[in-house]
């Protein structure tokens, strides 16, 4: 059941949608779009099933990528029917959905920016861990392990707290005392 605040009718459930895909403004996956309206109880996983399957079946939204993770996109069509019932939506449902809505794409950003590649060699595994930014390779450093199990647990660190390992690299190499001749 939705908790207080929350939606209750179909046709409420779709313009939420449609008002989520519209604010979005990009592709969004399932997993995002169901983490976003089940926080909070917006909406139950029953109502939000069916709805989505009436926007797909109206042509309102459709698919944007048949992988596992399955994306979808506001049509024309979806945008026009959203113009018109994005008034029935209550403020605090639209102000909880687009704060869940940007976290979520911030988390989208980040995982665009930050990727860890295990490659196998003759000597073990390589690791190769990477942060982007505006295009930009910030940082791109490679490690050998001799395990397979040691390559995921490293590519897994990385990837929870990528700012921290590029805080400490340069921190390593920025200390005067570390490199300082004569020592």
């Amino acid at each position: 059941m939705p908790e207080l605040g929350g939606l209750k009718e179909i046709p409420d459930v779709k313009a939420l949608i449609l008002y989520l895909l519209k604010e979005a403004g990009c592709v969004v996956r399932e997993s995002q779009l169901t983490d976003i309206l089940m926080a909070d109880g917006l909406v139950e996983y029953f109502d939000y099933s069916q709805a989505m399957e009436q926007l797909l079946m109206a042509g309102m939204m459709d698919i944007a990528s048949l992988d596992e993770t399955g994306s979808y996109r506001i049509t024309r069509q979806g945008l026009e029917v959203e113009a018109e019932y994005e008034q029935r939506l209550p403020y605090n449902v639209k102000s909880k959905t687009l704060a869940a809505l940007r976290l979520a794409l911030r988390q989208k950003q980040e995982e665009e920016q930050v990727w860890a590649e295990i490659g196998e060699s003759e000597s073990g595994y390589t690791v190769t861990c990477t942060i982007q930014e505006r295009g930009e390779v910030m940082l791109s450093y490679r490690l050998l392990v001799p395990e397979r199990k040691d390559a995921y647990y490293v590519a897994e660190r990385f990837r929870e707290n990528p700012a921290g390992y590029y805080q400490k690299i340069m921190e390593v190499v920025l200390d005067e005392n570390l490199f300082r001749k004569g020592d």
